[in-house]
């Protein structure tokens, strides 16, 4: 089978597309998203250049369908509560047992865990720390009371989860 210029195009599309639902599936926008952002526009550039190459257009149907499916996606959050869902069972039963502060710096999940913090009630977890506006993201565990919001800003997320953010 020969690989044509489209098929590589629809291959890079569909690269782009994980990593950015993969990169949406965790709070906060890492810096990895300036680089998703610049491989989207060379993207873009070569879509409108074998645009301008081939008359008929039905090969774009799938790096099309590639986009819109990853902008819906995105834009409803699923990344993020698919794979919340899919690591809620481990982050909760770490959430029960935290006694002290710790850096865990292990996989609990789908996250990678940075540092671990009891808090009144409950415990969060770092998972985002290099990001473009400056502040460390993770989850707060937190079933009997809303968290402080001296700790650091916290955003209901279902159940007794929150997602909180700390930093400038």
């Amino acid at each position: 089978m020969r690989l044509t210029r489209t098929r590589l195009f629809t291959g890079a599309v569909g690269l782009a597309s994980l990593l950015t639902l993969f990169e949406a599936s965790t709070p906060g926008l890492s810096f990895w998203a300036l680089v998703l952002a610049l491989y989207w526009l060379v993207l873009a550039i070569g879509w409108a250049w074998l645009l301008g190459r081939r008359a008929r257009a039905s090969w774009m149907v799938v790096p099309l369908a590639l986009v819109l499916g990853t902008v819906l996606l995105v834009k409803v959050d699923a990344p993020l509560h698919a794979r919340f869902a899919l690591s809620q069972p481990s982050l909760e039963r770490h959430a029960r047992s935290v006694r002290d502060d710790y850096a865990s710096r292990r996989w609990w999940g789908l996250y990678r865990v940075g540092e671990v913090e009891k808090i009144s009630g409950g415990a969060r977890f770092l998972v985002t720390s290099l990001t473009m506006d400056g502040r460390s993201y993770g989850f707060a565990y937190s079933p009997d009371r809303v968290p402080d919001p001296q700790e650091g800003r916290y955003e209901h997320f279902k159940g007794p989860w929150y997602v909180w953010s700390d930093g400038i």
